[in-house]
């Protein structure tokens, strides 16, 4: 299909019992292009399109300026130097527009919407509507401050369901054990020992000159200044997905080493099996069986691409005709891509062209090989080359390098790098690149590993507090020597809580923007939010707060899954702006609550099955607790999504002058909302009412959650709201697994509930 055709409008026009067919060309942007349809005494004139609306000033374009990240094509903003001419009232004035930055003028105001591909000409959007602004956001303050009453209001239904726990549990005297089996399965899914030996060899570069060499700064293709140390983990996660990769004869081998020794030794590492391949219908292509293969493998001896006809075709189909093979095929291909570069040299942009501060290039670069000038040549006095250039300097520095992986004297290649940092520093714009104290600590967050370490320590602590609070609830008098034990690991839990905030607080130090403009990041304000609920809501139980670092944890789990890329990326620039924090926080921290929510509603599953005729007035009073508890937890999580989507429209206006745009993201944030107005409110419903099937809404109402952040994100149309990045995922065979095992787990629930609660006491329904 064609760009920048009109659309064609085909009517049927009547007149006089005369019908005639019409065809009018128009669509967006094309101002009355009318089309003539004559009757015998009646001339139509039919358009379609934009309609022209003229304004009283005029608005003068003088210059539209396009900025992007140092070294790359990604944009960083892009404004609008504009002048203001209103003749009738004597007014000129100049101004300049950007993205979240407007001209107001005699109830006008002037949007940054975007430009033409040739960047000489601006786009604006124009609203002119400020009383229906000032009314719009008053309603939603009023709103806002009506759902901020209902938590301090001591007559609200908040208030009265935190009377209940404590009603509860002044009546509940034991507990007993549930989900000990689920416990003990999940420490046993836990324990994956892994056993590694380093092994010292005189042909790789050590470990120690490595890390010197990653602490040098490199200019990203998204244009980000970054230690040499995060490209060589990006690099290394995209290539194997492994932080440490262990080689023949060589032993363990950090992604400094590797990326260092690549470029060192090129036919040695195209010979090692690090190119992840993930589907066995490649293996199978390939001739091989293991999931790792070796740059060489892809090749014959002609040096004939073995997936060079697959990788054709898939290149060719449209991304939503693209199977799981296409899929595979086109990844491999940036994988090998990526191996290529690194050998190569040309991700290493690392030398700022002299007289072009905001420009880096790497040494196989033609401007390289350009003499230096100034006193940078006075390097030549100590390392004798015959030309002072970047080329001649980083091939020294890789003889050097080479020379001293035999010798283990790695005095010269230190020295080198130091003459490189210094150059970086003199010909670089001092004002974009990042101090060394910053560098090392981007190296010091990349080498902690925070989230992985909390990942690991969520999934202990949960299976832990779950059986301590379960026992604690057993019991039917308090025991001072398990409560002191229970509080323990509630506070190495906070602790956890605390290095969390730490981490996120690294990467928006880092990155120079609020940490969540990316999936990663979403997930991890999301872990950290699903934490916060947790500990709001501990002193009304504790089962609640060990369902918190259960749910941190699946959530990590899932930020470390491939599709997320936990890479500090810069932002678009419609995110250059402190509804970032507002709008997007409140939305993803509501997630946490909400999906708070869905444990609880679990939990309360489990425990109907567990109900059998000796225990069913005892557990009753637990799912109650847990029931009210959940009510709580989803009132907190509807309120922040609702304020969010409020924001998220009040921010709209402010950038674009338009409050809803109706894409995937806006319409499933209102989704979120119905639904969750619609569960809290079910209890006001006489045949929908109930403990047992509020559990079960809970649990089905967070679909709407994971449609709004996976299914928008990767299945739907990508725009502006989208967190997603690559190819569309397959979904996959265990999600459905999951689906199915929910809904059986609820229908055996069901049963159960229905079986027993015949012949037994029935608690009084609240």
């Amino acid at each position: 299909e064609e760009q920048n055709t009109p659309d064609a409008l085909v009517l049927d026009v009547t007149f006089n019992g005369v019908t005639k067919e019409a065809t009018v060309l128009g669509g967006s942007g094309y101002l009355e292009n009318f089309h003539k349809v004559s009757f015998d005494d009646l001339d139509l004139e039919i358009s379609y399109g934009a309609k022209r609306i003229d304004l009283p000033f005029s608005v003068k374009l003088n210059d539209f300026q396009l900025e992007r990240y140092d070294g790359s094509m990604s944009p960083s903003s892009y404004a609008s130097e504009v002048t203001l001419i209103d003749e009738a009232n004597d007014v000129n004035f100049d101004h300049r527009i950007f993205m979240n930055n407007v001209l107001d003028y005699g109830g006008y105001r002037f949007f940054q919407s975007s430009y033409d591909q040739d960047e000489r000409g601006t786009i604006l959007s124009v609203n002119h509507d400020w009383w229906g602004t000032i009314i719009t956001y008053l309603g939603y303050a009023l709103m806002i401050i009506g759902f901020v009453w209902t938590l301090f209001n001591p007559h609200s239904r908040y208030w009265d369901l935190m009377k209940k726990i404590r009603h509860l549990r002044e009546r509940r005297k034991a507990l007993s054990v549930i989900l000990i089996a689920f416990a003990t399965s999940l420490i046993s899914a836990q324990q994956s020992p892994q056993n590694h030996t380093h092994q010292e060899n005189p042909y790789a570069v050590s470990r120690e000159h490595a890390d010197k060499f990653a602490e040098m700064m490199v200019l990203t293709y998204e244009g980000r200044y970054s230690p040499i140390n995060t490209l060589a983990i990006d690099v290394m996660h995209k290539i194997s997905r492994k932080d440490i990769i262990t080689i023949p004869a060589r032993g363990e081998m950090t992604a400094n080493q590797m990326f260092l020794d690549i470029p060192l030794n090129v036919e040695f590492w195209k010979n090692q099996k690090i190119i992840y391949i993930r589907e066995e219908a490649v293996s199978d292509l390939l001739g091989i069986t293991e999931t790792y293969a070796s740059f060489n493998t892809f090749f014959n001896q002609k040096g004939e691409y073995l997936l060079g006809a697959y990788a054709e075709e898939a290149s060719r189909k449209p991304e939503a005709e693209r199977n799981t093979l296409d899929k595979e095929v086109i990844k491999i291909n940036e994988r090998l891509e990526i191996f290529m570069m690194t050998y190569q040299g040309s991700l290493l942009d690392i030398f700022p062209v002299q007289d072009s501060p905001d420009k880096w290039i790497s040494w196989e670069d033609k401007l390289a090989t350009t003499e230096l000038q100034g006193s940078i040549r006075i390097i030549n006095d100590d390392l004798q080359l015959p030309q002072v250039n970047y080329q001649q300097i980083m091939r020294l520095y890789f003889k050097e390098t080479y020379d001293a992986t035999r010798s283990g004297d790695y005095s010269k290649p230190d020295k080198i790098l130091g003459y490189i940092k210094s150059i970086q520093r003199q010909l670089g714009n001092a004002e974009e690149l990042p101090s060394d104290t910053k560098l090392q600590r981007e190296i010091s967050y990349n080498n902690s590993n925070i989230f992985i370490n909390l990942r690991n320590l969520y999934s202990l602590l949960s299976v832990i507090l779950l059986f301590l609070a379960f026992v604690d609830n057993i019991r039917s008098k308090p025991n001072k020597v398990l409560t002191i034990i229970l509080n323990v690991f509630i506070a190495i839990l906070f602790v956890g809580f605390l290095y969390h905030t730490y981490g996120m607080a690294m990467r928006w130090y880092l990155s120079g923007h609020a940490p969540w403009s990316n999936g990663y990041e979403a997930l991890i304000l999301v872990a950290w939010a699903s934490l916060l609920a947790g500990f709001s809501f501990s002193r009304y139980s504790k089962i609640t707060l060990a369902a918190t670092a259960l749910l941190a944890f699946f959530i990590l789990m899932t930020a470390s899954h491939s599709s997320y890329d936990p890479q500090l990326t810069n932002l678009q620039p419609v995110l250059k702006s402190y509804w970032l924090i507002v709008h997007v926080a409140t939305l993803t921290i509501s997630y946490g609550f909400l999906g708070l929510g869905l444990v609880l509603g679990l939990f309360n599953m489990f425990i109907y099955i567990l109900k059998t005729s000796t225990n069913y007035k005892r557990l009753s009073l637990i799912t109650q607790e847990l029931t009210h508890v959940n009510e709580m937890t989803i009132t907190i999580g509807l309120l922040l999504a609702t304020i969010g989507t409020f924001l998220g429209g009040v921010w709209a206006n402010e950038s674009w002058g338009r409050y809803w745009g109706w894409d995937a993201k806006e319409t499933w944030a209102l989704v979120i909302t119905i639904v969750y107005t619609i569960i809290l409110h079910m209890r006001l419903a006489p045949k929908i009412k109930g403990e047992f099937i509020f559990n079960v809404a809970s649990i089905f109402g967070f679909g709407s959650v994971l449609m709004t952040f996976i299914g928008v994100n990767y299945y739907f149309t990508k725009g502006m709201h989208s967190y997603a990045s690559g190819d569309t995922p397959v979904f996959p065979i265990w999600a459905w697994a999951v689906i199915s095992s929910i809904i059986v787990l609820i229908v055996i629930a069901g049963v159960n509930k229905r079986r027993i609660g015949k012949h037994q006491y029935q608690v009084e329904d609240s």
